[in-house]
């Protein structure tokens, strides 16, 4: 018998014929999913040939007894075996299905053991070709030989395999009925590749997973029953809500709207609401509807900061009464490194309810490695709810488009776009194909004009403001409201303005004083989750002020008298008025606009792009408000200002990639790869006969959702101080998995430069041998969060 693995604690051995019959089993659950059963199903009982050799039974055993020696691990290649038996059996036909299909499954083996392989990397190199040809430490007859005498069904494999070609074929029609340019076949041509390994990937870590714990595989639900279950719950909460007030009664026409429309087909569809119109809720009641209409697997919501996780996550958590099947996902607080063991406890997304960010979402389908992309499969047959749509990073978009059309088309997803200020995703260059009728609110501009509870007023100097003046501006506001909410772009900023704020209350008249609260992405989930419950309870009792980096601006159901948002996009400075006068308290309040002096955003693309476009129609409204129906706020407005911001950016919406590369595209490293084929084909005087040309590798490992990476680490704030010593303390793989998936909550995304600052001055430490992260006593403070300031020099040992 070959040994695949050896669990630690009772020493019992799983052989790779028991592996292999696992994974290939749920891999073909996974692939059915989209038609692809045989494909998935060949590819897992494929996927570790290479361990059916005497140098890997030796090393498997050995590791199991010198657990501490980790000076083999990844020396034996084991996953090129079974990419090279389809390689030499299928791959050399002039048969284009034939060879496209053995392309799929052997990059997908090939690649199941340090992620998706360049197939042309940069410089036009053949990096699959060379890979099925590799002669090295790689022991391809012994392999092959040994599956022979253990594995009868060889014919078996050969019947997949014809299966396989003719499921790749049917999928390769759809795709071309979803939109017949090259670019965007190559591109889902990536995305099916990207698919196939997900599949392989979650079957492989899970059962790997399962045996090492001693686990039985989770029961599934009965979908059919929780959806039938979840949405009477919700009806009669819905029910019990008050609909007394103009905006109660307005949000239960989107609510009934959004009901109705979940009898329509899957599809790519919008919910455009004014902010303050419960789209929440509202678009929970759509999932609910459509999961019962169309027994859909899963509902997601993707959400652009994780601020709006806590507090969507409680709401829907409160009504549902279901903490269970809800999961929150805010960062991946396990370092994609080599330990093995660790890549086990990635988070799968197989909950009925899954809440996580963009960036997870974006990394699951284009990041490198095999951490984020297990995911991708369970994003079938769901339906995938983005919570302020708006917020996408700009050189995203295509990629983004071009990922939804494939999995709606191809993966049967139910797309909603939700936001109060739609972007333009139908007119770029690879545009998003909306449904017929997209609209999940025909009468948008009516429904824009009856939310209307503000006035944006342009307050604007020509020097600027600067903290203390912007403090004397709050404070001279005070004067007429209860209550400011000021959004500023920067913490330094919201810092220095909380500061003078602070000072300031101390110098006033007790009857004149104020609670003052500030927020900042330093802070974990926990954190600004009291800090929000506290504001709640003050307002409408005491005199509140809160100031705030963006964090605030979407999503988060607080109402204050009058807000102040420094100048930035009219997408934010929209959505920071909603948080203003939100119940429509008042017939209508102010919201200003001012421009801060100092506020450096030149870093900050995204914001100061923004700014210039907002600027513009700012000036126009000044000429001639009628155009824009008198409020800035309004469709027109919001219209112009996106075909400014995406005709300015239009250039950047393929991702160029970073110096030395800036001619090149992410999109087209995930799709023809031109520049490479070229390059290849002038090298050697012939074409490429590849048929997958993608740089998969060098894509993932370059692309960035945000221009910094982000380090998930765990804060000692509260119960994260246990958590921090009962995860490095001695814990089983599910003690740990249940350790982090709490950990949720007491976690921050450090950027890079921040991560190294703060390992400078000893304030993060590694936990599990590095494989996790978490911030010492001392650098993490109720006003900031995490800090890099006055940190002690004497620490608690971890």
């Amino acid at each position: 018998m070959f040994c695949a693995h050896i669990n630690p604690t009772t020493r019992k051995e799983q052989s790779v014929k028991e592996h292999l019959h696992s994974v290939s089993k749920m891999s073909m659950e996974y692939g059915a999913k989209i038609s692809l059963g045989a494909t998935a199903e060949l590819i897992g009982m494929l996927h570790d040939m290479g361990k059916q050799t005497d140098k890997f039974n030796s090393y498997i055993h050995y590791s199991a007894t010198n657990p501490s020696d980790k000076s083999l691990r990844g020396s034996i290649d084991h996953s090129t075996a079974g990419a090279k038996f389809i390689y030499d059996n299928f791959y050399h036909t002039k048969d284009p299905y034939q060879k496209f299909t053995a392309q799929l499954i052997s990059l997908a083996i090939c690649s199941h053991h340090g992620g998706l392989i360049d197939c042309l990397d940069l410089n036009g190199m053949d990096r699959f070709t060379d890979r099925m040809n590799k002669d090295k430490d790689f022991l391809y007859e012994e392999a092959l030989s040994n599956y022979r005498l253990e594995f009868s069904e060889m014919k078996h494999l050969n019947d997949l395999f014809n299966k396989s070609k003719e499921e790749i074929k049917a999928i390769l029609t759809k795709v071309n009925k979803i939109d017949g340019s090259a670019k965007f076949g190559q591109f889902a041509a990536g995305m099916l590749e990207k698919y196939l390994f997900s599949c392989v990937i979650d079957a492989d870590r899970y059962d790997t997973y399962l045996f090492m714990e001693g686990k039985e595989s989770k029961q599934n639900i009965d979908k059919s029953d929780l959806w039938n279950e979840l949405a009477d719950v919700l009806e009669v909460k819905l029910k019990s809500y008050p609909k007394s007030g103009k905006i109660d009664l307005l949000r239960e026409e989107v609510s009934i709207a959004c009901k109705n429309f979940g009898e329509n087909k899957t599809g790519i569809y919008q919910l455009a609401v004014p902010t303050g119109g419960g789209k929440t809720l509202s678009s929970l009641r759509y999932a609910l509807q459509h999961a019962k209409k169309f027994n859909k697997e899963r509902v997601f919501y993707i959400i652009p900061f994780t601020t709006i996780i806590d507090q969507n996550a409680k709401d829907i958590k409160d009504i549902l009464g279901r903490e269970d099947i809800i999961l929150e996902h805010h960062s991946n607080l396990v370092v994609d490194n080599d330990q093995e063991e660790y890549k086990l406890l990635t988070e799968r997304w197989d909950s009925p309810i899954v809440l996580t960010t963009m960036v997870q979402f974006l990394d699951t389908l284009f990041s490198g490695g095999t951490q984020g992309v297990r995911r991708m499969h369970n994003l079938t047959n769901s339906i995938i709810i983005f919570d302020e749509i708006q917020a996408i990073p700009i050189k995203c978009i295509n990629m983004f488009n071009s990922a939804i059309n494939f999995l709606s088309n191809i993966c049967n997803a139910t797309i909603i776009l939700c936001t109060a200020t739609q972007p333009l995703l139908s007119t770029t260059e690879m545009p998003l194909k909306l449904s017929e009728n997209p609209n999940i609110i025909p009468d948008m501009h009516e429904k824009f004009e009856q939310f209307k509870r503000v006035n944006l007023i342009d307050k604007r100097t020509t020097e600027g403001y600067s903290a203390a003046s912007l403090k004397d501006f709050v404070l001279d506001t005070m004067e007429r409201v209860e209550s400011v909410l000021i959004i500023v772009n920067t913490k330094n900023t919201a810092k220095e303005v909380f500061n003078e704020l602070k000072k300031a209350n101390a110098d006033l008249p007790p009857e004149k004083q104020y609670a003052v609260f500030h927020l900042s992405t330093g802070m974990c989930p926990s954190h600004r989750m009291k800090i929000l419950k506290e504001m709640r309870t003050k307002l409408g009792h005491e005199r509140v002020i809160c100031i705030s980096t963006q964090l605030i601006e979407a999503g988060v159901n607080i109402s204050f008298g009058s807000a102040i948002r420094s100048l930035a996009g009219l997408d934010s400075i929209a959505q920071a008025a909603g948080r203003c006068n939100r119940h429509g308290e008042t017939t209508c309040s102010d919201v200003y606009i001012v421009n801060i002096e100092g506020e450096s955003v030149n870093r900050l693309v995204d914001i100061k792009e923004g700014q210039e476009c907002t600027r513009r129609v700012l000036d126009e409204f000044k000429e001639n408000p009628k155009s824009f129906d008198h409020d800035l706020l309004s469709p027109k407005a919001m219209n112009q200002y996106y075909q400014y911001y995406f005709h300015n950016r239009s250039a950047e919406m393929n991702y160029t990639l970073a110096k030395p590369n800036d001619d090149k595209s992410m999109y087209d490293l995930l799709s023809g790869n031109k520049e490479a084929f070229n390059a290849f084909n002038s090298r050697n005087g012939y074409k490429s006969e590849l048929m997958l040309r993608q740089a998969f590798k060098t894509a993932g490992s370059n692309f960035q959702v945000i221009d910094q990476n982000t380090t998930g680490v765990i804060v000692p704030y509260g119960r994260g101080k246990t958590l921090i010593t009962l995860i490095n303390g001695a814990c089983n793989l599910s003690e740990l998995k249940e350790y982090l998936k709490e950990a949720q909550q007491f976690s921050v995304n450090l950027f890079e430069t921040d991560k190294r600052k703060l390992e400078e001055i000893g304030g993060i430490v590694g936990l599990k041998d590095g494989a996790i992260f978490a911030i010492r006593d001392g650098f993490y403070e109720d006003d900031v969060g995490v800090t890099f300031e006055n940190a002690p020099m004497e620490f608690y040992n971890y």
